[in-house]
């Protein structure tokens, strides 16, 4: 019994230095309910040098037929080590550097992903290292990892780089200011330059009172059918808060393909955040494009 207890208490003591919150996402769109994502998140300063993060994923995902269903993965599940005063190195399952920055200018992953990430120009997790470290107003983060998502195993022993530069504010969703960056990555693979993909993208973003803006332009290079294929992406978005309790917004995106299949498409996103009590978000929005309008409302409960 008094070894019970012990193991209980420790337990105890373990939950209370940790942090768990999370969120689910529910929508309405198309005449149809469904439950799009769920996050958890569990966060814990191991000690003044180590801190651990672990996420699991559940989302909607598709098979061969098209079906979709909810599926479950390990997101993240890392270590970061401060190294006196030389900077920060990950080790695990890490986020990638290519989006967080922005998705946070954007503010509303929970109604759409980032441009970046929706285009899927990058992976937005994967296993391997990293290290970052700031100079001032300025933060660098290199990154080396398997190249093929976080849901998937390595399968040619490649690895792929990131490289992102930042200068001033990194979430301007939560806090006034500014920011400029640069983001970068390329893979190498073994069929020559076939096998070659590579992102250019730079962002800036803006915020103070009750507005904020954001701006990002994107290049991704790959081989589709023995052809060189160019994407290319730009976005601006603008969010404008009404009251503590209420946020309206406008995110514009085009999207262009130079390849085996030239395309171009553009899409506006126009809507509004309703935060009645905390942790809930309810967001009325339509997105605009050439086709069609595709009416949605949107929830977020945050815990």
């Amino acid at each position: 019994m008094k070894n019970k207890l012990i193991i209980l208490m420790t337990l105890f003591s373990f939950m209370i230095a940790a942090e768990i919150k999370g969120y689910s996402i529910f929508n309405y769109d198309n005449n149809a309910f469904s439950v799009d994502r769920a996050y958890f998140q569990y966060t814990d300063d191991i000690s003044d040098e180590l801190f651990f993060k672990l996420i699991y994923d559940v989302g909607r995902d598709s098979d061969e037929e098209g079906d979709t269903k909810l599926s479950s993965y390990l997101k993240n599940a890392y270590v970061d080590w401060k190294i006196d005063d030389l900077g920060k190195l990950s080790m695990g399952l890490l986020s990638t550097n290519s989006y967080s920055v922005q998705q946070k200018t954007w503010g509303y992953r929970f109604i759409s992903k980032s441009t970046v990430h929706k285009y899927k120009f990058t992976d937005t997790a994967d296993f391997g290292v990293g290290f970052s470290r700031s100079i001032g107003s300025f933060n660098l983060n290199f990154q080396l990892l398997n190249g093929e998502g976080f849901n998937n195993p390595d399968s040619d022993e490649k690895v792929k780089s990131y490289f992102r530069l930042l200068y001033g504010e990194s979430n301007l969703s939560k806090n006034d200011g500014n920011n400029y960056g640069l983001v970068i990555s390329t893979f190498e693979g073994d069929d020559g330059d076939q096998d070659n993909e590579s992102l250019f993208g730079v962002f800036t973003g803006w915020s103070k009172d009750k507005l904020r803006l954001g701006f990002e332009y994107y290049t991704y290079e790959s081989w589709n059918t023995n052809m060189l294929e160019t994407e290319l992406l730009t976005s601006v978005n603008a969010n404008y808060s009404v009251n503590e309790n209420l946020d309206i917004f406008m995110r514009h995106e085009m999207y262009e393909v130079d390849g085996v299949n030239n395309s171009d498409t553009a899409e506006t996103l126009i809507g509004g955040v309703w935060n009645p009590t905390k942790g809930l978000y309810i967001a009325p929005n339509v997105a605009v494009n050439d086709d069609s309008e595709d009416y949605r409302l949107s929830f977020m409960f945050k815990y």
